[in-house]
């Protein structure tokens, strides 16, 4: 039995899915495979895959990967109070332990996505600081999604709070009354409460 080449089976079909009277549109042209690289160099690598290259900027981390990554874990852990009294938010099922394992992992790489080049506001202060304490309670959190622990899932989502809050308040421009400005370790002392 003999095959028609893919070419003209493609233009077969289009030939006969075009109504009669209709204009036919041109047939396709044959697929080529790309010229093969001469042995012993290197093909350039296009500028938006090269490796190591910031693509977003960092407010772009921010809005895109890691606010809906937080957000997402912190939904899914803690107890909040409510009218109803203790509310607690850990997963119940399989697929909440998923989104909150996956949203961990998402916050562990956000942690180096910041400490790029072209996104670090500080290589040498505090910033790197923040970036891998951030990641670090991105592990913190897949451990506990991956274990099912409650108890560990909420100390993570502080961890989180706490990478976040201290990182914010340093770098981000906030009003005199803002609670970014506030002391933690003197709001805890004034509260009763042991230092961070």
């Amino acid at each position: 039995m003999r095959h028609l080449p893919i070419v003209a089976v493609a233009a077969l079909a289009l030939a006969l899915a075009v109504p009669a009277g209709a204009q036919t549109p041109p047939a396709p042209r044959p697929v080529t495979a790309p010229a093969a690289a001469k042995p012993g160099t290197a093909q350039p690598i296009p500028p938006i895959l090269a490796p190591g290259r910031t693509l977003l900027s960092t407010k772009d981390v921010m809005r895109h990967i890691v606010n809906p990554a937080a957000e997402a874990f912190w939904a899914r852990s803690g107890i909040v109070d409510d009218a109803k009294g203790a509310n607690d938010r850990s997963p119940a099922d399989d697929a909440n332990w998923a989104i909150s394992l996956d949203s961990a992992a998402q916050l562990v790489e956000a942690g180096n996505l910041l400490q790029m080049e072209g996104r670090a506001r500080d290589p040498n202060g505090p910033w790197m600081k923040y970036a891998v304490q951030l990641t670090k309670a991105g592990v913190a959190g897949m451990a506990a999604a991956q274990a099912k622990d409650h108890e560990k899932t909420f100390d993570a989502g502080s961890a989180i709070y706490d990478a976040c809050y201290a990182c914010h308040g340093r770098y981000i421009p906030r009003p005199k009354d803002s609670l970014y400005k506030h002391d933690i370790d003197k709001d805890l002392e004034a509260a009763g409460q042991p230092k961070k």
